[in-house]
């Protein structure tokens, strides 16, 4: 099935049913709602913890916006107060991002699962559940997709880069870029890892700007599940790498 034509609907039925799994990375929603979903990764490394940007929870408590954060377990582990309080905010919903940051596509079947439940059994010790899984850069394969999916779990990525990891952008081409590539049913991607270090100065100039272009922020659940939203696939995985075989290596 090619991408162009992959467009499945994510309906939640009268009765509080689970919606329907799509089998792709989504990318976006297709949607009328002038609604846009901003996303966080805080990702960890089994050897780097990374940090926390207060400054841009800050900024998000501040415009009182909801947000979705996807969390590696390595990342909870490292920063527990800062993960509880995060759970304790009710703006604040958690994503699952693995546990050490692999690349998914290369690691056995047994450590692809552990990835997950690892992580998404950290997120039930602080009284959430995620919403959804984001394979780390983005690189995943139709395995990844059932592994997250035997959880419950949609695999999202994005459609709109904010180009905040590691500094790459200054903060007024990242508003220039975001402000111009959001859409109705966009997703966005930033970080609150410390891998970021313009995002608290460009974040506010985007709230703006998507504001006055008449767009509303929702958590990433609920713009999975607009009436009659269609969720659009993710661009493929790149660089493609190649899947690991099912019993090769050892569970990390």
């Amino acid at each position: 099935m090619s991408a162009a034509t992959v467009a499945i609907a994510i309906l939640l039925s009268q009765s509080g049913a689970r919606p329907a799994l799509p089998h792709v990375a989504i990318g976006r929603v297709d949607t009328k709602e002038p609604v846009v979903a901003l996303t966080f990764d805080a990702c960890a490394t089994q050897d780097q913890p990374n940090a926390f940007d207060r400054q841009v929870f800050d900024v998000i408590k501040r415009e009182q916006i909801p947000v979705t954060v996807f969390v590696s377990g390595r990342w909870i582990e490292s920063h527990p107060e800062i993960a509880r309080e995060l759970a304790a905010d009710r703006s604040v919903e958690f994503g699952n991002h693995s546990y050490s940051h692999p690349t998914l596509t290369t690691v056995n079947a047994d450590r692809l699962l552990d990835e997950i439940g690892r992580t998404e059994d950290l997120i039930s010790q602080l009284g959430r559940h995620s919403v959804a899984f984001r394979p780390p850069a983005g690189v995943w394969s139709a395995r990844t997709l059932k592994a997250a999916a035997d959880r419950q779990l949609p695999t999202v990525l994005w459609d709109v880069v904010s180009g905040d990891a590691g500094g790459r952008l200054k903060p007024a081409r990242m508003v220039e870029d975001v402000t111009r590539g959001v859409r109705p049913g966009s997703i966005v991607i930033f970080h609150i890892n410390g891998r970021g270090p313009y995002t608290k100065d460009a974040l506010p100039e985007i709230i703006k700007n998507l504001r006055l272009r008449g767009l509303r922020f929702v958590h990433l659940s609920q713009l999975l599940a607009l009436p009659g939203a269609r969720a659009l696939p993710a661009r493929p995985s790149t660089p493609k790498a190649k899947e690991a075989p099912k019993d090769a290596g050892k569970t990390g």
